[in-house]
């Protein structure tokens, strides 16, 4: 069997269900070749699988449409008129995931057909058709990248230098 990663792109294989497992739960058939991507792997037992949308079977995507309407919607009303108005609409957009928890046995890897810059520039093309807007071309979660200059974090000591620094600022404007 090949070896997960995170990032790496799984399909769920298609088998019956076993002895306990629908009590259990490691096991939904109607997931069935469903694609997803791996999220996490606490254990090869337990990995959370992130699935696409467009692969689950109708009935279960009709429900999950449902459930992010009906989510998104309790959202809004918890928010006030204030807070609502200042939102952009990146943030009012609402999608929510389907994550599931497989066993390394029932996932097994999609093989890449096409190259990684290929895939890239075919969806930043059809994103730049369909909105008029050009999508970032940063690279995905499935791909590690080298942090870029990340900030030094202060030690103790400088912290407390800081901290010092900061209250006899305070005291002197009191004055």
């Amino acid at each position: 069997m090949a070896t997960l990663k995170e990032g790496m792109r799984v399909q769920v294989r298609a088998r019956p269900l076993q002895d306990k497992e629908a009590q259990e739960g490691r096991y939904a058939p109607h997931l069935a070749n469903a694609t997803g991507t791996i999220l996490k792997i606490y254990t090869p037992q337990e990995i959370a699988v992130d699935l696409d949308i467009e692969s689950l079977p109708e009935a279960v995507r009709e429900r999950h449409a449902e459930q992010q309407a009906r989510m998104h919607e309790r959202w809004l009303t918890s928010l006030s008129e204030e807070a609502r108005n200042r939102l952009t609409e990146e943030e009012k957009t609402f999608r929510l995931r389907y994550v599931v928890l497989l066993s390394e046995a029932d996932l097994q890897p999609l093989a890449e057909k096409r190259s990684k810059a290929t895939t890239q520039s075919a969806a930043a093309t059809s994103t730049e058709a369909t909105t008029g807007k050009p999508q970032s071309r940063a690279p995905k979660a499935s791909e590690p990248q080298p942090p870029e200059s990340v900030p030094r974090r202060p030690t103790p000591e400088e912290l407390d230098q800081l901290e010092a620094q900061y209250l006899q600022s305070r005291a002197k404007r009191r004055r």
